[in-house]
């Protein structure tokens, strides 16, 4: 199997270019650690206006975060945020998921004391 256009540079290329093979427009998709709205912003790209995008995040500097880069990329409409542990996502999400990102440890420059482990 060809594979020339398989490059990523690194975990977070690889990991999108595993999403974006399996989801696409109008998908429902989560990010279940937002952290800083990276990896939220790159799913509400993938999935576009009509599709939705859960992210969730247990501090409230994460949710601000994320918050802040979906709106000054015009992508807060397919988005929602929630302050809450992904593990609780059910209460949240009816349907089917075409994917999920787990981006599992501390806020970039947050706080190393508050960590995600499960």
């Amino acid at each position: 199997m060809e594979r020339s256009w398989f490059r990523p540079r690194n975990a977070v290329g690889f990991s999108h270019t595993l999403i974006g093979m399996i989801a696409g427009e109008g998908d429902t998709v989560v990010d279940a650690t937002c952290g800083n709205g990276r990896d939220t912003l790159f799913l509400a790209r993938l999935v576009g206006p009509r599709g939705k995008v859960y992210a969730f995040d247990i501090q409230e500097q994460a949710i601000n975060n994320t918050r802040r880069l979906l709106q000054e990329h015009d992508c807060l409409e397919q988005t929602v945020v929630i302050l809450d542990d992904h593990r609780y996502m059910g209460r949240y999400i009816k349907g089917t998921v075409r994917a999920a990102m787990f981006n599992l440890g501390y806020l970039p420059g947050g706080s190393r004391e508050i960590i995600t482990i499960t």
